[in-house]
């Protein structure tokens, strides 16, 4: 039987608990304390078990408020939702109930299904994020993914670093010949084999994962992993019904753990590789040497110090612009490294390990004053007042003295504080947040403008955002890259600018390399713009030019601290009530254009013609027929797949019969009476769209675990998702499996990123050559599956395949010569089973690929048959 939730219940009526423990004992399991200390108590000891809390005010020894304000102090405790019960049902008791930090009120006595109803909806946002396990896991074998081997490993380093570990991963030879002899099915079969066997030699000490088809990789201790040599070398292969496989070994020792997973792992598998056609041999030790890459890091370290006392660190600007407009609006200050015998050093090479040897504290406060002094200087010469960020690291926000420092910096040189803007990483608020928020409190109370840096880069904490006072959200490049690819309805970066315009927040998106990512960025209303597309980093002289230009225009500067965009979303508040609607209107219109609607039939009007433009609505239960369900229910239909917040209001008598409605909305509230109703429905609104874009961002995440990181086809999980939601239309259809031929040997003489480009370019020539409603999978290393639908001829297979033969060749490899691909292809009608399609091109690409050129075999009837190229 599956574990029960745990509810903490603190109330110390013995009574009313007792009664509370009843109400939830069919759904969960129940812990019970009298007072608030004793909760605490209990809630230290099982932080980790502990899904929501219910809590009354007055009690003894500890009342609830004491406990709410003990609890918001410790990162990990705040993020339990609580629920507040108390029989003081005024707006004053709420309101003080959720500014201590709860997250709903729920007024005695006690309705068991309006508290069993509150207590699902809030679980059910914290549980949501665990529906991300599931992509963890190799679904064949059961072992970790290759993206989270590379986290557990990593974690496993950090938190033993005493210990030494090597990288191991196997290679089986020859395992596509012996899929294609005694099938898929006995192929899988050996995969989990030798999974498991990995696995359990491996053991607990150990992280293993699944690398790629038929590749396996392990982080194990070094002492334990070198006394299983000896039993590796001496199991050489894996005998199964028909034959013993072979299986190669890569070791890497591992000695900087600094090194990325994705190198060592790569290493390990130049070592498994290295030994290929080597029958006398089946491990290898990767020993090449490091050494090159330690001897460069010692030479920049030696240097470092006089280099910057001989001023060969200088400051660069990257301009940043309104979206809007295009107008020049300040600029990001960014370190370069100009050396007498090395020439310019890349940033990615000296930034990374000065954070790790302590260096970037110096290096940054050295760009500080450069960007003070700069100031100072654009000011004296009558330039308009713009501002420059730089950039504070993790090492930066742990100094004592970092606001001090920081404030002398401007009071020497007689610079505005707002003019000098912080970066603070996005990784920085998540790690060392109490420190954080202390320190940018502080700064900001100085006058300094603070930005969250890389917003995007990492799996960001929305509840940080919502807790920290910033001024500006910076989108990391990567994300605004990837984002602005996808379509409109697929993409969640309008969904986070809107949210971040409603905590006040300007939004600067960096990375803008093309038009059309500006164009998508100024249709979602982001505030500013830095990349590529407007400018590279550049010489002070360079900036000061432009400066110089803006000086002597006649249009009017940005002002140094951010705004607000002019973008404004509908909120539509669909009520019978006039006073009501005219409450949420005043109380809405500093950040909604409020649209009223007084009956069902206005309420749908308007959404037939602008539910592109709407944020968010508000609807009353109690509109006449067809009711708030059909305004809800048309709502999810004709926007979707993009999720509006949607809240009921109702009354307390009607509050349980509009919960078993089930209507999809994302909160129920009380109608309000006065302003200080609409006070707390401004702060539900706020945080029930906070709560969507987390959502949002959710499904984004499961979306991108079914798509190949590299090529953004289709991986397995996903391909077999299209599979599942073909329909009988969409036969008769062809089905593809293509091979990129020599891509190992492509990768081993001229390098991984060859091969990765090659793999794109080869991605890109299969979406050229389908439509859009196709089905295209990177089905695994070098192999590649099409569905084309609708597809009725041979012929037209045929010239299918030549075509992406021909353009694949148009990549021409650094030998001279072109890619080549070999490919198989089976016409199907509906009734015929997708494993048996599968088979029958496999069987038609094997026939291709031993022909030993390049081409494509059309399987028909029991004979694979060439298909003439052109």
């Amino acid at each position: 039987m599956l574990s029960q939730e745990k509810i903490l219940v603190v109330e110390d009526n013995e009574l009313n608990r007792t009664m509370l423990v009843e109400i939830l004992s069919g759904q969960y399991a129940a812990l019970e304390a009298e007072n608030g200390q004793v909760a605490l108590e209990l809630l230290l000891s099982h932080r980790d078990e502990i899904a929501l809390i219910l809590l009354d005010i007055v009690m003894p020894v500890m009342d609830g408020y004491t406990f709410l304000d003990i609890i918001k102090k410790d990162p990990q405790l705040s993020l339990i939702p609580v629920i507040v019960m108390t029989q003081n049902t005024s707006e004053d008791a709420e309101v003080a109930a959720l500014s201590h930090g709860a997250t709903d009120f729920v007024p005695k006595p006690y309705r068991p299904q309006v508290i069993l109803h509150r207590i699902a909806g809030i679980i059910h946002l914290q549980e949501t994020a665990s529906m991300i396990n599931q992509f963890r896991y190799d679904q064949l074998t059961g072992l970790y993914s290759k993206e989270f081997f590379y986290q557990q490993a990593q974690a496993m380093l950090m938190r033993n670093p005493d210990k030494e570990y090597s990288i191991i991963c196997s290679n089986v030879v020859n395992f596509k010949l012996y899929n294609d002899t005694f099938g898929i099915a006995a192929g899988n079969q050996l995969l989990r084999r030798i999974a498991q066997g990995m696995d359990e030699r491996i053991g607990a000490g150990g992280v293993t994962g699944r690398y790629s088809a038929d590749r396996f990789v392990c982080l194990q201790e070094r002492e334990k992993e070198q006394a299983a040599r000896a039993s590796i070398s001496r199991h050489v292969g894996i005998p199964t019904e028909s034959k013993s496989v072979e299986i190669k070994w890569g070791i890497y020792e591992i000695r900087d753990r600094f090194l990325p997973l994705e190198y060592m792992c790569d290493r390990a598998l130049l070592a498994a590789d290295s030994i290929k056609g080597q029958y006398d041999r089946s491990l290898a030790v990767y020993d090449d040497a490091l050494r090159r890459k330690l001897l460069r890091e010692q030479s920049i370290t030696s240097t470092m110090e006089s280099a910057l006392a001989n001023s060969q660190f200088a400051v660069y600007l990257q301009p940043k612009y309104r979206a809007s407009d295009s107008q020049l609006c300040g600029a990001e200050a960014l370190v370069r490294w100009i050396h007498p015998e090395w020439g310019f050093l890349s940033p990615g090479e000296f930034i990374p390990l000065f954070e790790r040897n302590g260096f970037i504290y110096r290096l940054d406060r050295f760009v500080w004053e450069q960007a003070c002094i700069l100031l100072r200087r654009w000011q004296d010469a009558g330039y308009p007042p713009l501002p420059v960020s730089v950039n504070v690291s993790r090492a930066d926000v742990c100094q004592p003295d970092l606001v001090d420092f920081l404030l002398e910096l401007t009071q020497k040189y007689n610079i505005d504080p707002k003019l000098l803007h912080l970066e603070i990483t996005e990784s920085a608020y998540t790690e060392n947040s109490k420190q954080i928020i202390a320190t940018v409190d502080e700064l900001r109370a100085k006058g300094f403008i603070i930005e969250m840096d890389d917003f995007g880069s990492g799996y960001s904490s929305l509840n940080m955002l919502s807790q920290l006072k910033l001024d500006i959200l910076k989108l990391d490049m990567k994300f605004v890259q990837s984002e602005t690819s996808q379509s409109a309805d697929r993409g969640i970066l309008r969904l986070i600018v809107e949210m971040a315009h409603r905590m006040d927040l300007s939004v600067v998106a960096e990375g803008v390399e093309t038009l059309s990512q500006l164009n998508r960025l100024q249709e979602i209303g982001c505030d500013y713009v830095q990349g590529y597309l407007f400018s590279k980093p550049v010489p002070q002289g360079a900036y000061s030019e432009l400066l110089e230009n803006l000086s002597n225009r006649q249009g009017v500067p940005l002002p140094s601290a951010p705004s607000i965009a002019q973008t404004r979303h509908f909120l539509l508040v669909a009520d019978e009530n006039a006073q009501c609607r005219e409450l949420l209107a005043d109380a809405f219109a500093d950040t909604y254009e409020v649209v009223q609607a007084d009956d069902c039939g206005r309420a749908l009007a308007f959404l037939s013609e602008n539910a592109n433009k709407l944020a968010s609505l508000i609807i009353s239960s109690d509109l006449p027929s067809p009711g708030v369900g059909a305004v809800v229910s048309t709502l999810r239909r004709i926007t979707s797949p993009r999720h509006i917040p949607v809240m009921i209001l109702t009354t307390p008598q009607r509050e349980q019969e509009v919960q078993e409605l089930g209507l999809d909305v994302d909160d129920i509230a009380y109608k309000p009476r006065d302003t200080r109703c609409t006070r707390c429905l401004s702060r539900r609104v706020e945080w029930m769209n906070i709560l969507n874009a987390y959502k949002s961002r959710e499904r984004s995440m499961i979306s991108e675990a079914c798509r190949d990181y590299l090529t953004g086809l289709l991986n397995r999980r996903g391909f077999q998702a299209a599979l599942d939601a073909m329909q009988s239309e969409d036969f008769p259809m062809a089905v593809f499996l293509f091979d990129l031929d020599d891509l190992k040997h492509t990768n081993d003489s001229m390098g991984h990123t060859t091969g990765d480009k090659l793999l794109k370019h080869f991605a890109s020539v299969l979406r050229q050559n389908t439509r859009n409603g196709d089905i295209l999978c990177r089905y695994g290393g070098d192999e590649f599956a099409v569905i084309l639908k609708g597809m009725r001829s041979a012929s037209a297979v045929i010239r299918k395949s030549a075509d992406i033969v021909r353009d694949t060749a148009k990549f021409v490899l650094s030998d001279g010569t072109g890619a080549a691909c070999s490919g198989g292809a089976v016409l199907c009608e509906a009734g015929v089973s997708m494993a048996a399609a599968l088979e029958r091109a496999d069987q038609a690409l094997y026939q291709a690929k031993r022909q030993r050129k390049a081409g494509c075999v059309l399987w028909e009837g029991d004979v694979a048959c060439p298909s003439e190229q052109k």
